[in-house]
Order: structure tokens, then C-alpha cells, then sequence
């Protein structure tokens, strides 16, 4: 299971609104820095969380695509974007730090359970398997979503 980092709240509705389900979005800079290389892990049917400012984990999404799209970053490299359905929320929503103190998650570019500069894409592995969540069919584990 991935988080992603969108604290800024970009609107990938209004930036690529020839799109439709776009959930996410990384540019090529960014991918240059070690702190990304997660990015390489995602893949069509990968379970992801994007956090906004609200620093709140509360909805998942499963991937659907990953590809490059026409819009080009400020510094002029390609920007690639993260296609994905909503499956399943977390009710109550909760404080990402809060969470992953209670689940015992250890990242290194999570110091304090915040997301740390530059860093946009984390792989939980398995820490976050046992994680309840209401879907459409009743509630499920992150495990039982991923199988």
C-alpha cells in the first residue's frame, strides 16, 4: 500500500481536464530524487492513499494506469500522472500521523509520521494490512483489497 503527497491540495481535475480519474501526478524532477524511487513500485492494481493538506488518511483508491501525459512541469520535464477508482474510505477519517504511530509504521522519509521535503510517494508494504475500511460490500482489510 502506497501514500502519496498532495498536502499543496493540487486539483488534478482542473489540471487535466481532458482526463478523467486522475488521482495523482509526479514530474520528472522529482522522480530524480531518491526519495521518489517508490514511484517505480506502483502498478496497475496497487492500493494507494493520497493525503491532502487536511494530513487526514481517509479515502483508498486502486490503480487503474500510470502514464505519461501532455502536460509539461515548470521546469520543462514530463509530468506523469497516476489514474485510479475510489474502493474504499476510512470512516472515521484519521490523522495520518496518528495512524501510522498506531499501526507502528517506520519510514525513513516519514520522521514523525510526516511526509518529509520532497518527499511524494511511500510504500507501506504490508504495515497497514490489518487497516479496516468501509467498501461498497461491507468492511475489508487493505490486505483483503489488495488480494
Amino acid at each position: 500500500m502506497f501514500l502519496l503527497n498532495n498536502i499543496h491540495d493540487k486539483n488534478y481535475k482542473k489540471c487535466y481536464p481532458t482526463e478523467s480519474d486522475v488521482i495523482f501526478d509526479i514530474s520528472e524532477k522529482q522522480l530524480a530524487s531518491a526519495k521518489n524511487a517508490a514511484w517505480n513500485e506502483l502498478k496497475e492494481g496497487s492500493i494507494v492513499c493520497v493525503v491532502t493538506s487536511t494530513r487526514r488518511v481517509s479515502t483508498f483508491c486502486k490503480v487503474t494506469a500510470i502514464k505519461s501525459v501532455e502536460e509539461i512541469d515548470s521546469d520543462g520535464g514530463e509530468m506523469f500522472a497516476l489514474f485510479g477508482v475510489v474502493i474504499a474510505k476510512l470512516m472515521p477519517e484519521s490523522n495520518m500521523g496518528l495512524l501510522l504511530s498506531k499501526f507502528s509504521v517506520k519510514h525513513q522519509y516519514l520522521p514523525s509520521n510526516k511526509f518529509s521535503v520532497g518527499f511524494h510517494v511511500a510504500d507501506l508494504g504490508t504495515e497497514l494490512d490489518t487497516l479496516k475500511v468501509k467498501t461498497r460490500s461491507g468492511a475489508k482489510t487493505i490486505s483483503e483489497l489488495k488480494g
